[in-house]
C-alpha cells in the first residue's frame, strides 16, 4: 500500500524530539535574543520569517514585543495559529504583501541556506531593509557551511545556499545594511562548556560516535546531537 503523501519539510516538524533538546534550543534562542537586543529598540515590532517550532516567537512576547510570524510549512503553521502566535502561512522571498507595518527586528534563524541562490538572498535581505523602522535591525542566523564542510549538506536535503559569516555580510552590505556584529555560537554553551562543545563538534567524534551506534535510531540521535554542536553565525545590519 503507497505512502500518504506528505508536505514539503514535514520530516523536520514531524521528527521525534530528544530528550532536553526542547530546552536547549530555548537556550539558544535566548542567548540569541540577547546579543540581538542591543541594537533594537525595546519593545519595538518584531518579524520573523521560518518560524519553525516558535521558540524565538515566545522569547520575543517575553520580552514585550508585538511578534508577526511568517511560517512556509502550512501544517505547522496552522499549528503555530493554535497556540496563539500571529503568522502569515507564506514562502519568502518576496515578503507577503499583506505586511504593512515597519519592524524594529526582522529575524530569521536557519532561512538562508534553504534559499536557491545569491540573487534570492539578495531580494530577501533588500525587501527586509525595506521593511525597517528607524533604528531597525536585520538579523540572520545560519549553519557556517565552511565549519561543516560535506555535513552541510548531508544533514539537511533541502539546504542549497552556502552560508558563510563573509558572504551574508557581503551580501547585507549589497542590500543597503551596516553589519554590526557578528556574532558565533555552538549551541547554547558558554565559556569552558563552549570549549567542550567545540570540541565534541569535530567530525572526529561525529564519526567515533556513528561507529559506536549500531542501531540506526541511536546514530541519529547521535548525529542530530553532534549536529546541535556546530557553529552558527549571526549576522547584525542597521539600515
Amino acid at each position: 500500500m503507497p505512502m500518504s503523501r506528505r508536505g514539503y519539510y514535514d520530516y523536520y516538524f514531524s521528527s521525534e524530539e530528544i530528550e532536553g533538546s526542547a530546552a536547549r534550543i530555548r537556550a539558544l534562542n535566548e542567548l540569541v535574543y540577547g546579543r540581538i537586543s542591543p541594537h533594537v529598540m525595546p519593545g519595538s515590532p518584531v518579524l520573523e520569517l521560518g518560524v519553525g517550532k516558535g521558540f524565538f516567537a515566545w522569547i520575543c512576547r517575553d520580552h514585550g514585543h508585538d511578534y508577526l510570524g511568517v511560517e512556509a510549512n502550512g501544517e505547522q503553521c496552522a499549528r503555530l495559529k493554535k497556540q496563539g502566535l500571529d503568522v502569515i502561512c507564506a514562502q519568502v522571498p518576496p515578503l507577503p504583501p499583506e505586511l504593512e507595518d515597519e519592524y524594529g527586528l526582522i529575524y530569521a534563524a536557519h532561512l538562508l541556506e534553504h534559499l536557491p541562490g545569491s540573487r534570492a538572498v539578495h531580494e530577501l535581505l533588500s525587501q527586509c531593509r525595506d521593511r525597517l523602522a528607524g533604528g531597525g535591525a536585520v538579523a540572520m542566523l545560519f549553519p557556517d557551511a565552511e565549519s561543516m564542510g560535506s555535513d552541510f549538506w548531508n544533514c539537511d536535503y533541502t539546504h542549497t545556499y552556502a552560508t558563510t559569516g563573509r558572504r551574508i555580510a557581503q551580501a547585507m552590505t549589497d542590500a543597503g545594511l551596516r553589519v554590526v556584529t557578528v556574532q558565533t555560537f555552538n549551541g547554547h554553551y558558554r565559556g569552558g562548556r563552549r570549549l567542550l562543545a567545540r570540541a565534541g563538534s569535530s567530525r572526529l567524534v561525529r564519526s567515533v560516535t556513528q561507529a559506536l551506534a549500531r542501531e540506526p535510531a541511536r546514530r541519529e540521535r547521535y548525529y542530530r546531537g553532534w549536529l546541535y554542536l556546530q557553529k552558527t553565525i549571526l549576522v547584525v545590519g542597521k539600515h
